[in-house]
């Protein structure tokens, strides 16, 4: 029957997508990307990326109140799913109807794919910064290392990237890659993933670029 099948179609399309889009070579999973890396991530991203189913109510109610007082798409309020959906589906156009295109998407990748499943296809597909697209391209260009050899400070700087990745490659600026990788180690104490002691030692901990 049709309601059957909708859901199916979409199903298909998301997995033949991803696999097309997935770059099979450099591809991390999940269990090869340290815990640092996915609680900074999820931290300053998405903090209730574990408990949504997609998109943020909380989130969106704040940012459509914006919206609608400018009358178009001001303020976002894109979980990880919805980010994941958007870089792998969709283009960057911002509207109301490519907003609830993201919507459908992200709610059914949440119904076919675990928490872990979209933050390891997240973390495989999102843009660094400085032509590095997905955590292993990133890690080895930046630091020069494996994903699963991180320590907390490179984990922390790598994390705040995404979020203008042009803005704050610590190959274009590194004083502001210095600035975001605080607001994610403060982050993650806000969210408990570190103790504050642990969050002011990273911050002095020194970088050692690849380049």
């Amino acid at each position: 029957s049709l309601p059957f099948l909708v859901p199916l179609f979409l199903l298909l399309f998301l997995t033949n997508t991803i696999n097309r889009k997935i770059d099979k070579k450099n591809y991390v999973t999940i269990d090869r990307i340290p815990d640092s890396l996915k609680t900074a991530v999820v931290s300053v991203e998405d903090n209730r990326f574990y408990s949504h189913h997609g998109f943020d109510v909380e989130g969106i109610l704040r940012a459509s109140l914006v919206n609608l007082q400018y009358g178009q798409i001001e303020e976002g309020a894109s979980t990880i799913t919805q980010q994941l959906v958007k870089n792998l589906f969709l283009s960057h156009e911002r509207s109301f109807g490519r907003k609830a295109e993201e919507l459908v998407l992200a709610l059914d990748m949440e119904a076919n794919y675990s928490k872990d499943e979209i933050l390891e296809l997240y973390l495989n597909t999102i843009y660094f910064g400085s032509n590095y697209y997905g955590i292993r391209e990133a890690s080895l260009g930046y630091f020069g290392k494996e994903p699963d050899k991180l320590a907390l400070p490179e984990a922390a700087m790598l994390a705040g990237l995404p979020n203008a990745p042009s803005l704050y490659s610590p190959y274009v600026d590194f004083l502001m890659a210095k600035k975001r990788q605080f607001v994610v180690l403060e982050a993650m104490v806000r969210t408990g993933a570190i103790s504050k002691d642990i969050a002011e030692d990273a911050k002095i901990k020194p970088i050692y670029l690849a380049h």
